[in-house]
């Protein structure tokens, strides 16, 4: 994944899903740093949390106001699940999953890649990752949230469908300040409809989009074969867009675009394509 981000030159400046290279160049984000970023402007909402959070100083791990708040938001945001803790790190929630399903914890993606069979049972020690608008199988009963805010201020988050397999677990404290503008940024998550983040949106996309990508919900995968998504990368950034680094993990329709840049990148994956 880093050998393939490294091609994109250094980035002096983002706004929304638009990133602006030091050379000059822009380009629109479809990673979106693996979803963190999938509301696009939107998140200046969990930013303006974290300044006010740090302005009042809750910089350390200490118990706070605001775990019940962020948990209750997750859980609203993955009705399927029925409890959760927090962690430092992805790491360390992994590490948890492991204890609780008592074998290697092992991390699955939710959506479903076209040159892949869905519907299969999970594997022993499954964790889903959790992708806002894409559904987590009834056989996965552990899953990590991607939540919706920027990496800096975003937890770890582990959620059961059953409370009683997180009963031996603490889980971690972590400043309030992370709680805070992670809470802020599912309040943006729940009103994406309302922002326009929804199902016209994303057909909008697929005018331009649709001979290259497999789409379910916002989320994209390539059509081509795992052996040639860096090709297929490395065309999307001469297009002037950014896609998922790794085949085994979606792009997403960003929250704006124009005509003209699908245009460009449509150009430019055409060649990759034949």
């Amino acid at each position: 994944m880093d050998e393939l981000l490294a091609l994109l030159p250094p980035i002096r400046r983002m706004r929304g899903p638009r990133l602006y290279a030091a050379d000059g160049r822009r380009f629109l984000d479809l990673w979106m740093d693996d979803g963190r970023g999938l509301l696009g402007e939107a998140d200046r909402a969990s930013r303006k949390y974290a300044g006010n959070a740090a302005d009042k100083g809750l910089l350390r791990p200490y118990p706070g106001l605001y775990d019940r708040r962020f948990e209750k938001a997750v859980l609203a945001a993955w009705p399927g699940f029925a409890a959760m803790r927090v962690y430092r790190s992805e790491e360390r929630a992994l590490a948890a999953a492991a204890r609780v399903n008592e074998a290697p914890a092992r991390l699955i993606e939710t959506t479903h890649p076209p040159f892949e069979t869905p519907g299969h049972p999970a594997p022993w020690g499954a964790v889903a990752l959790a992708r806002p608008f894409a559904q987590v199988p009834d056989t996965v009963h552990l899953a990590l949230p991607r939540l919706p805010c920027p990496a800096p201020f975003s937890p770890a988050c582990l959620m059961a469908r059953d409370p009683a397999a997180l009963d031996g677990e603490r889980g971690d404290i972590v400043p309030a300040m992370l709680l805070y503008a992670a809470s802020r940024g599912l309040d943006s998550l729940a009103r994406a409809a309302e922002t326009g983040y929804d199902e016209t949106l994303w057909k909008r996309f697929d005018k331009r989009m649709t001979r290259f990508f497999h789409r379910e919900g916002p989320w994209l995968y390539p059509l081509v074969p795992r052996e040639r998504h860096a090709a297929f990368f490395r065309a999307a950034l001469e297009g002037g867009a950014l896609v998922s680094p790794r085949p085994d993990a979606p792009s997403a329709v960003p929250a704006d675009f124009d005509d003209g840049e699908l245009a460009r990148l449509a150009r430019a994956l055409e060649e990759v394509m034949a």
